[in-house]
């Protein structure tokens, strides 16, 4: 019984000091959080689209930031296409930590209810940007700076 508690604790220790060393990696400083939405335009949406982003989310991303929701976000335009379904834009939005996630919903809801004056209003304009545009892929990754 004693060996078993022994190896229990010893292996307990192994993973916690794994996990400390990971947290601490030697070679780089971990930077925000970026989530990334790839975005096909529906054919004849562009025009609608890109009207949708500078009217409604420039506005609501601009307050995330004043805010501190979001640190920064950037737009990305793919003008050379592997295939005929692959994304045309990507959106990125730049969250201090992980911990952000966790009440990114909850925050976002607000500001698109207070540009909307409602979450109904915000509702059908979700539904009308589902119109304009689809959500290709998500990613969320970490920027590092090398040391």
């Amino acid at each position: 019984m004693r060996k078993a508690l022994l190896g229990a604790l010893f292996v307990t220790t192994l993973l916690v000091a794994n996990n400390a060393a990971f947290a601490q990696n030697p070679n780089y400083e971990a930077g925000p959080v970026w989530r990334m939405i790839y975005y096909r335009i529906k054919p004849g949406q562009d025009a609608a689209s890109w009207k949708d982003f500078q009217e409604n989310l420039k506005p609501i991303f601009e307050q995330a930031k004043k805010e501190g929701t979001f640190l920064d976000y950037k737009i990305f335009q793919n003008p050379l296409k592997d295939r005929p379904d692959d994304w045309d834009v990507l959106l990125t939005i730049a969250l201090p930590n992980y911990a952000m996630l966790d009440q990114l919903e909850a925050k976002a809801a607000a500001l698109y209810s207070k540009h909307y004056g409602s979450p109904e209003a915000s509702a059908a304009a979700g539904k009308k940007r589902g119109e304009l545009r689809e959500v290709i892929s998500m990613r969320l990754v970490r920027e590092v700076s090398l040391k």
